[in-house]
C-alpha cells in the first residue's frame, strides 16, 4: 500500500487513516521511526496503563505496611543520628 501526505513547515505530518486503521494506531499512542537500508519504517507503540503492568514484576509478597513504615522511619533516624542531627528521634 502507499499514501503520501505532506510535511509542513513545522516538520509535521498527517497520517493518512487507512494507515491508522491498518496499523491500529490510536490518539496517544507513539509512534516509532525506524531507518533501515535507506527506510523509514513506521510502527506504533501501545500507550500502556498502570492497570495492564499490574502483576508484570515479581513480588516479594504480601508485607505489613506497618513494617515497612518502621523500617522507614528508622532508617531515617539512624541517618540523622549518623549526620549529627540531634533531634532524631523525635
Amino acid at each position: 500500500m502507499t499514501a503520501f501526505s505532506t510535511l509542513s513547515r513545522k516538520g509535521q505530518t498527517v497520517i493518512p487513516a487507512e494507515i491508522r486503521r491498518l496499523l491500529g494506531a490510536e490518539p496517544g499512542d507513539h509512534i516509532v521511526f525506524e531507518v533501515v537500508d535507506g527506510e523509514v519504517r513506521l510502527r506504533v507503540a501501545k500507550r500502556k496503563s498502570l492497570r495492564s503492568l499490574l502483576g508484570s514484576l515479581p513480588g516479594t509478597g504480601p508485607e505489613d505496611i506497618s513494617v515497612i513504615r518502621k523500617a522507614a522511619y528508622a532508617s531515617k533516624a539512624r541517618e540523622k543520628y549518623l549526620n549529627g542531627d540531634a533531634s532524631a528521634g523525635e
